[in-house]
């Protein structure tokens, strides 16, 4: 006699078939549905834990469903809850407007000073070699 996995109760009731054929009860007193000797597998806390850090690297998600033996669908709802369970500011204090603004001037200011000579040599380099360039093309 079967009984309801939930509350263990032996009022139970056929309830279809599953997506692989296998029949499906439902319990009348929980509601609870089962399927008698479920072939799911059940993903254990070390193996979630090793997903994690494989999404942390770049991996595709369809390798690391292989390498784990789990089915992108299930992975992509296991990252859609990882990032569900994420606070909204992901814990980040911002720098306000006037400290970016001056931390981006002191960087273009930087380079600046680093492009000018090298447009200066460049065109000094062109000028020296401008007339070599022009005979080139003209004999060839």
């Amino acid at each position: 006699m079967l009984s309801c996995p939930s509350c263990q109760s032996k009022s139970i009731k056929l309830n279809g078939h599953i997506h692989n054929g296998k029949q499906n009860h439902l319990c009348k007193d929980c509601g609870r549905q089962f399927v008698v000797n479920p072939e799911n597998k059940v993903i254990s806390k070390q193996e979630k834990a090793l997903i994690d850090k494989l999404l942390l690297e770049k991996i595709s998600l369809a390798g690391i469903a292989r390498t784990m033996e789990v089915s992108e669908v299930w992975l992509q709802g296991y990252i859609s809850d990882l990032y569900a369970s994420c606070p909204e500011d992901l814990c980040a204090t911002l720098p306000d407007q006037s400290a970016m603004d001056a931390y981006l001037e002191d960087k273009f200011d930087k380079y600046i000073y680093e492009i000018l000579p090298l447009k200066k040599t460049l065109i000094r380099l062109s000028l020296l070699h401008h007339g070599r360039i022009l005979r080139h093309l003209m004999v060839n």
